[in-house]
């Protein structure tokens, strides 16, 4: 997905390398030409305590999953946003009895 629709990028075939893309109008450093949710995300051991699960903000206080004790949240919002992909996670954490490290 592109932010703002394919009009300022055209997708093109190179000969042994595959499809590329071509810049359409001149882009400044930091702008957004692509934007996509993750397909899968880790918080690395050392942050588990610090950073949200679900949207990787430093946060001084976090809420801890009150199932598993292992995925810390900033609030609510955050919690309910991660439970589709956390409660297999969640689950598989409390039969095992501990968490999977970032590798």
């Amino acid at each position: 997905m592109t932010k703002g629709g394919m009009e300022s990028v055209e997708v093109f075939t190179s000969e042994g390398k595959g499809r590329g893309l071509k810049a359409q109008k001149e882009f400044l450093p930091g702008d957004v030409i692509f934007a996509e949710p993750a397909y899968a995300a880790v918080v690395f051991d050392s942050l588990t305590h610090l950073v949200c699960h679900t949207c990787f903000k430093r946060q001084e206080r976090l809420h801890r999953c009150g199932q598993c004790k292992f995925a810390y949240y900033c609030d609510r919002t955050c919690q309910r946003a991660a439970w589709l992909n956390h409660k297999n996670e969640c689950s598989a954490i409390k039969k095992h009895g501990k968490a999977p490290t970032e590798n």
